[in-house]
Parts: C-alpha cells; sequence; structure tokens
C-alpha cells in the first residue's frame, strides 16, 4: 500500500486560507507499507512534495512496485508562508525507486501547472495527466524503469469556463482496455471520452473523440471505469459558487455512464447514463472493488469546517453501493459513520475483502503522526456491509491519496 500525506494544510483550509502551523519534524511523505497485516507489517517513509489541493488522484505505482510516481499540484510552503496564496504551483511528476531506506528520486519531468491527476496505463509505459494548463490540458509521458520520455500535450479545444467554478478538468482515468481515457469536465458538468493514438514505436501521435460527451451532475469531480470496461461513475459534488461558501449543497450524486463497446466507432459509439443515485456529502475519493460488484465512497461531510460554522460535523462517512453490470444502477447499502477528518484516498486489497481507508487527521488527537489509514472490513452475506477493525496504521498528517498493489 502506497499513502501520499501532505503536512501544509489545515482541514480548515478551504474555508479560511490559512495553513496549518509549521511541522518541524515532518516534510510532505510517501509511505510505503509492505503487508496490510499487522503483525508483519513495515513501513517506510520517504519525502516528496505533494498536495491535497486537488482531487486524491496524485499518486500511482508501475506494475511491478518499483516505482512510485507523484505529482505536484503546489509546491511546498516557502519559509514564512502561512497562507494558501502563498503556495507556488507546481507542474512536476518526480519518480521513486522503491528500494527500502535507500528510496529516491530518479526522475522528474515537467508537464503543465498544477496537476489534478496522474493515472498509469495498463501497459505500465504511459502515464496520462490532466492539468490547469490553458489549451494543453492533457499530458501523456511515456515511462520505463522509471525514467520518463518526451512529454506529449494536447488541448481539448474546450469552451471559455463558464465562469461557475474555477476549474475546467480535474480527473483523467484510461479505461481498463488501455484504448481510452475519460476526463471529468467539472466545470461543465461533463465527461469527455478519448481514443489515445499511439504509432508503430509506441509515441504518441494523437488523441480524438470516443463517442459523445456525456452530462452528468453538477461538479463530477472523480471518477472510476468498472473493471470490466463497460461502465463509468462519476461523483457530482454539487459545489458552485452558486452554493453558500462554494462547498454548501450536503449530498452528491454518483452518475453511472453505461459505454460504447469497445472499438466502436461513429454512430456505434454511443454513450448512455441508465441511472444515477444519491451519493454523500463532500463524496470525494470512490473506489471499485476487484470484481465490479462494490462502489465505496468516502464523505467529508462537514468535518473541514470551521469552529462554529453551522455546517460543521464531528464525523465523516462511506457509502457502499452495489453496481447492477447489466443495467447499470447502484443498489445502496449504507452509510456508516468515520471518525477522522476530511477522508480521502479508498482501495480495496486484492481479494476485495479489505478496504483501506486515508484519514486526514483526527480530532483532539495528540499522537506524533496526525494521519492514518484505516482498514474496514465488507460482508457480503446476506445484505452487504462495511465493518470498522481495530487496525490503524498510524502516518503523517494529510492523508489524502492511496494506492494498493
Amino acid at each position: 500500500m502506497f499513502v501520499l500525506s501532505d503536512i501544509d494544510m489545515a482541514p480548515t483550509v478551504y474555508e479560511t486560507g490559512e495553513l496549518g502551523p509549521p511541522d518541524l519534524d515532518h516534510r510532505d511523505t510517501l509511505s510505503v507499507v509492505t503487508s496490510p497485516a499487522e503483525k508483519s507489517r513495515s513501513i517506510a517513509m520517504i519525502e516528496v512534495s505533494n498536495s491535497t489541493y486537488g482531487p486524491p488522484g496524485a499518486l500511482d505505482i508501475s506494475l511491478g512496485g518499483q516505482f512510485a510516481f507523484v505529482a505536484e499540484t503546489l509546491r511546498q510552503r516557502p519559509e514564512g508562508a502561512t497562507r494558501l496564496d502563498e503556495l507556488q504551483q507546481g507542474d512536476t511528476i518526480r519518480s521513486l525507486r522503491l528500494d527500502g531506506g535507500r528510496s529516491a528520486v530518479v526522475d522528474s519531468v515537467r508537464i503543465g501547472i498544477q496537476p489534478q491527476a496522474i493515472h498509469l496505463n495498463p501497459a505500465g509505459d504511459l502515464i496520462v495527466a490532466i492539468t490547469s494548463d490553458a489549451d494543453r490540458e492533457l499530458s501523456f509521458v511515456p515511462v520505463r524503469e522509471g525514467r520518463f520520455g518526451p512529454v506529449s500535450s494536447f488541448g481539448l479545444d474546450l469552451e471559455p469556463s463558464t465562469g461557475f467554478i474555477p476549474l475546467k478538468a480535474t480527473w483523467v482515468q484510461w479505461h481498463p482496455s488501455g484504448r481510452y481515457i475519460a476526463v471529468n469536465l467539472v466545470d461543465r458538468g461533463q465527461v469527455a471520452f478519448y481514443e489515445v493514438l499511439r504509432a508503430q514505436n509506441g509515441a504518441i501521435s494523437g488523441i480524438r473523440p470516443w463517442g459523445n460527451r456525456v452530462q452528468t451532475n453538477k461538479f463530477p469531480f472523480v471518477g472510476r471505469f468498472s473493471p470490466d470496461g463497460r461502465h463509468y461513475i462519476t461523483s457530482d459534488v454539487q459545489w458552485g459558487i452558486d452554493t453558500v461558501g462554494f462547498y454548501g449543497v450536503q449530498e452528491g450524486v454518483l452518475t453511472t455512464v453505461r459505454l460504447a463497446d469497445v472499438g466502436a466507432t461513429g454512430d456505434a459509439a454511443r454513450h448512455t447514463v441508465p441511472h444515477i443515485a444519491l451519493g454523500g456529502w463532500g463524496a470525494e475519493t470512490i473506489a471499485f472493488s476487484p470484481d465490479g460488484r462494490f462502489l465505496v465512497t468516502s464523505n467529508l461531510r462537514g468535518t473541514g469546517k470551521p469552529d462554529g460554522s453551522r455546517d460543521r460535523t464531528e464525523h465523516a462517512s462511506l457509502s457502499l453501493y452495489q453496481l447492477d453490470a447489466e443495467t447499470g444502477r447502484l443498489i445502496p447499502h449504507g452509510e456508516w459513520p468515520l471518525a477522522g477528518v476530511l477522508p480521502q484516498g479508498l482501495a480495496f486489497d486484492r481479494m476485495g475483502q479489505k478496504l483501506f481507508v486515508g484519514v486526514n487527521r483526527y480530532r483532539n488527537d495528540e499522537t506524533p503522526l496526525g494521519g492514518a489509514v484505516e482498514i474496514w472490513g465488507i460482508t457480503t452475506e446476506g445484505r452487504p456491509a462495511l465493518a470498522p477493525t481495530s487496525d490503524r496504521i498510524r502516518l503523517p498528517a494529510g492523508v489524502h491519496t492511496i494506492v494498493a498493489r
């Protein structure tokens, strides 16, 4: 399990603009947890700049688990900085060799300002990134043995921003076939799908739309393909300048997109929306079980609100859904309270029996390592349910992205 922690950002930063107090003992960290079993567990911590300012998609891992790729959305705070707007924009992906105590950065590449999310293709040789750079939002980075090749960048020919929200796109994912990508266009409530064209030598020769854009609900912050590649689910968090404090809506929506068949072109490449479901409040992270049967969301709720806010809540939550692979319908099975503040990052183990839940930090917690990954179980007999365990992996504060292999 691989976990990013951002030390600089306090949970209330999105409301107040104020960073947390400087941590003299820790820096931004990638934690490598070698075993989920408590008795045999070991943890290596590697310093690498990263940021929670964006969706939980700043990390991916090579297929063999030898290298980690980390996107830097915002740089680490300069000396004396106390506010979010004093942080400089990042533009870099770094490759780290994972070699225990000798782990180190082996390569870096500039891809465009404020990368929002990165994802390694199923073949393991090409990273896609979505950035905030106008007219070159998409970047593709070849990678081999941890070393990066020349970057290919493409504009998405997007219409001018509506002004509804300050970002155009926040999320990108590879389809399981490795032929297509999905891009979440948050300012217009859509998902666009593109075919990635490659020459015989593997170089990127271009991208072209695959089928129609799909209208989701408001602010489709993140999304995931089902493991069988038949559906794409977005978490539409309903944020915007027309809500109280931008984050003022206390419900979300999950939109199911039924995808065209792989290889379909022309009128046959038609994506449709068969179902929507009521989602959690601030569901910034979603994860499919390995078999594609279940979808879990971690819901921020009001845990990032400052003291005195009417929307402040003590607990966050997790929600469990079951996907009908034929109809695309998401069947809700319940919502469970989570004691942590601003939970981001979700990952199942290989067997789909354990769920790793990232926790930014806990309230009134005196532990030097303020963040954590909680380990939950999932039961499938009778009505499916999530169940907390007593196992909790303590990590540096600011946990926000998890990848499990």
